[in-house]
């Protein structure tokens, strides 16, 4: 089976390869490079429109939980958050039961609760929060590889980050548990 998967894999690169020089009637070849470029500039500009529209989107979605969550009206109040463990045992929270799991609803003290604004977060208090001016932007876009390496590591930050807070809450639970 090893070896019909690495043949077949060598078949389709040979034939992707042949299609660089076969010509077509007119004496072009089917596949240019020149080709790749157009296409990655089309490509990119439509993910660019896609990134931008999901962050207009999930900010949208984080004002409408900000004010879910705003605490202006009493203050002392208790947030209602209702937490499950999905089939990996990872644990999830939302403001809403999940339809398909048992969910616990978890009461959280609104003064214990500390809101940042998206804006002003910065996961490494290490690195500055804004683009050195020095660094000229890549022609790649959002695929260069520095990119990509540097969202694996914030988004590895924000991973630690949240296993933090939720063994916070965690022991928060435990100790108005224990009372």
């Amino acid at each position: 089976m090893k070896r019909f998967c690495y043949f077949a894999v060598m078949l389709l690169l040979i034939s992707v390869a042949l299609l660089f020089y076969i010509k077509k009637p007119d004496g072009k070849p089917y596949l240019e490079l020149s080709m790749f470029e157009r296409y990655s500039e089309k490509v990119s500009g439509n993910v660019s429109d896609f990134a931008s529209q999901g962050a207009d989107a999930l900010s949208t979605q984080a004002k409408k939980l900000t004010e879910k969550l705003s605490f202006s009206k009493d203050a002392h109040t208790p947030v209602v958050v209702y937490k499950w463990q999905d089939e990996h045992g990872q644990w999830h929270y939302a403001d809403t039961p999940h339809p398909n799991y048992v969910s616990t609803a978890v009461s959280l003290d609104p003064n214990d609760i500390t809101v940042l604004p998206a804006e002003t977060f910065q996961a490494n208090e290490k690195q500055p929060a804004t683009a050195k001016a020095d660094e000229a932007p890549s022609a790649l876009g959002v695929y260069d590889p520095k990119n990509v390496q540097k969202m694996m590591k914030d988004a590895e930050q924000v991973k630690q980050l949240m296993e933090q807070r939720t063994k916070q809450l965690e022991q928060q639970l435990k100790e108005q548990g224990g009372n």
